[in-house]
C-alpha cells in the first residue's frame, strides 16, 4: 500500500525538499527524523512505520494539491480593511522603510533590528508568551537551531541572518505542547508550511498568533558556512560561531564581513574578498529553492527584509523594509514611532519591489524558465503560480539559467572534494573557476544594451548643458 512518505519520497525528498522539518514534526508517532546528507542539507528519514505518514504529505509547502500562496494570503489577509495586493509582494497594508533609534541595538543587529523590537514587544505586551526563532547552538554537528524564547532579554543571541540550514520538527511539538501564545519567525516556504499546519492541526492554530517573515533570496546548505570559513584561512572543524554579517563602519550597508570564532579568537574577512561571493552564482543553494516563488514571505503577518535601494545603502548601520499585513502589527509599529523607539518612514510598494528586483526575476522569469526545462525532460515539478515559459527573460536570461543550476550542483560536490583533499579551496575554485566566468560574461552581456543606452543619455545631457551655454 502507497503511503505518504512514498509519495514524498518520489515527488519531494529526492530533488524538491527544504529541509524545513514541518512533515516530520506533525508525524503522529514520529516516524520521519530530520537528517544532514553528506551535501550539508536537512533530509526527511523514515524511522517507524509509514503507514502513519498520511499528514506529511498535506503540511509539505512543496507538495501539489494544497493551497498556494494566494489562497492561504487571502484567506489571513484578504479581509482587512484597506489590504491591497501586488502580484510582487503579496498582500500590504502598509511599505516602511527604517530602523530601531538606539544605536547599541541597530548595531548589533543585521539591518535596522526591526524583528528583534517586534519580538520583544510582543512579548512585553504579552500578546504572545514566546518565540520561536533561531539561535546558535552548542551542539557538534550543527551550528543553529530553533528555539522557544519566553524571556526578552534571551532575544539578543537570537539576533542577526543565518544562512544556514535549520529545522522545525522539533519546535513544532513544543509549540503544540505548552499551550501559549507564540510569535514564529522564519523564512517563507517555513511559513506557508506552518499555515498548512494550522488547517490541520487545531492546537498548533490557536497557540501561532503571529508569523513575522523573512525576505529571501535562497536557502544554503551548511557547507556555505564551511566555505567562507575556509576563505578566513580557518578549518571547520575549528568553528565555535559564525556571523554571516558583520557591518564594517564607514562602508555601504551591503559591504559586510563574514567573522568565525574559534577557541582562539575571532578572524573575518570582508565579503568583497571571497571569491564568487555574488548570491546570483548561487552557491550551495537548496535544489528546492528553484522551484519558489515566494520571495517576501507573503503569507506572514509582518515581512521583513534589507532595503537595498540608493537612498538607504550608504548607511552601513543597515535600513530594513517592512511589508506590513496584519493591523495589530501595524499598530505596534505606530506605536513604536510614537515613542522614539523606531525611526520608519513610508516607502512606496514599487520602492519594495525595486530593492528585491533581482531575486524577483529569478523566482519569476526565471522559475518561468526551469519550469519550463523540467517539464521537457518528462519529470514531475511543484506547481507554481507562473507558467512555464522556456522563452521567459529572453535566450541569454535562459543560458544564463542554465550555467547557475550547473554552479549550484557543482558546488555541493566539488566542495566535497575539497574536504577529501584536505585544507584549502584550491580543487573547488578550479573546478567552479569556468563557470564562475562564464556567468560574469553573460550577465555583462545581458546588460550591454541598458548600459550603453545610459551612456548615451548621459552624453546627450552634456551636449545639451553645452548648447545651452552657447
Amino acid at each position: 500500500m502507497k503511503t505518504g512518505f512514498d509519495e514524498l519520497q518520489a515527488k519531494i525528498i529526492n530533488q524538491y525538499c527544504v529541509g524545513c522539518g514541518i512533515c516530520a514534526g506533525v508525524c503522529p508517532e514520529h516516524c520521519l527524523e530530520m537528517e544532514f546528507t553528506q551535501y550539508g542539507e536537512y533530509k526527511p528519514v523514515l524511522k517507524g512505520d509509514a503507514a502513519n505518514s498520511e499528514l506529511s504529505v498535506k503540511v509539505c509547502p512543496f507538495m501539489d494539491g494544497i493551497p498556494n500562496e494566494d489562497e492561504i494570503a487571502r484567506d489571513r489577509f484578504g479581509g482587512y480593511k484597506g489590504i491591497q495586493h501586488t502580484s510582487e509582494t503579496g498582500y500590504y497594508l502598509r511599505c516602511l522603510a527604517g530602523h530601531v533609534t538606539n544605536e547599541q541595538e541597530w548595531l548589533s543587529a543585521t539591518s535596522g533590528g526591526i524583528i528583534t523590537w517586534l519580538a520583544k514587544r510582543l512579548l512585553a505586551e504579552k500578546k504572545v508568551s514566546a518565540v520561536a526563532c533561531v539561535k546558535a547552538v552548542d551542539s557538534a554537528t550543527r551550528l543553529f537551531d530553533y528555539c522557544l524564547i519566553t524571556d526578552p532579554n534571551d532575544l539578543e543571541a537570537c539576533k542577526k541572518s543565518r544562512y544556514y540550514p535549520v529545522e522545525v520538527s522539533r519546535i513544532l511539538q513544543e509549540i503544540k505542547r505548552i499551550n501559549e501564545k507564540v510569535l514564529f519567525v522564519g523564512l517563507p516556504c517555513f511559513i506557508k508550511g506552518l499555515h498548512l499546519v494550522r488547517r490541520q492541526d487545531p492546537a498548533i492554530s490557536k497557540n501561532i498568533a503571529y508569523t513575522i517573515g523573512l525576505f529571501c533570496g535562497h536557502l544554503k546548505t551548511k557547507h556555505y558556512a564551511e566555505y567562507l570559513t575556509r576563505s578566513c584561512g580557518v578549518n571547520e572543524n575549528e568553528i565555535c560561531t559564525v556571523n554571516f554579517r558583520k557591518k564594517v563602519p564607514g562602508a555601504s550597508a551591503g559591504d559586510y564581513s563574514f567573522e568565525v570564532t574559534t577557541k582562539d579568537g575571532t578572524k573575518d574577512i570582508p565579503m568583497r574578498n571571497v571569491w564568487a561571493k555574488s548570491w546570483s552564482h548561487n552557491l550551495f543553494m537548496l535544489d528546492a529553492c528553484e522551484y519558489c516563488d515566494d520571495v517576501m514571505s507573503e503569507t506572514a503577518d509582518v515581512a521583513v527584509g534589507d532595503a537595498w535601494l540608493p537612498e538607504y545603502v550608504s548607511d552601513y548601520r543597515g535600513t530594513s523594509l517592512v511589508v506590513c499585513r496584519h493591523p495589530d502589527i501595524l499598530e505596534l509599529l505606530g506605536k513604536g514611532v510614537e515613542e522614539g523607539e523606531l525611526a520608519l518612514e513610508p516607502v512606496s510598494v514599487e520602492a519594495v519591489i525595486k530593492s528585491q528586483s533581482g531575486g524577483l526575476r529569478q523566482r519569476r522569469q526565471g522559475l518561468q524558465y526551469r519550469l519550463s526545462r523540467t517539464l521537457r525532460k518528462g519529470k514531475w515539478c511543484p506547481p507554481k503560480r507562473v507558467l512555464p515559459n522556456r522563452f521567459a527573460g529572453g535566450l541569454l536570461f535562459g543560458v544564463l539559467q542554465r550555467v547557475r543550476i550547473k554552479t549550484k550542483t557543482l558546488s555541493q560536490t566539488a566542495f566535497l572534494e575539497q574536504k577529501a583533499m584536505g585544507e584549502g579551496l584550491d580543487v573547488f575554485i578550479q573546478t567552479l573557476k569556468p563557470w564562475i566566468a562564464l556567468a560574469n560574461t553573460i550577465n555583462r552581456l545581458r546588460h550591454a544594451p541598458s548600459r550603453l543606452k545610459r551612456r548615451l543619455s548621459r552624453a546627450s545631457n552634456v551636449i545639451t548643458g553645452a548648447n545651452e551655454k552657447q
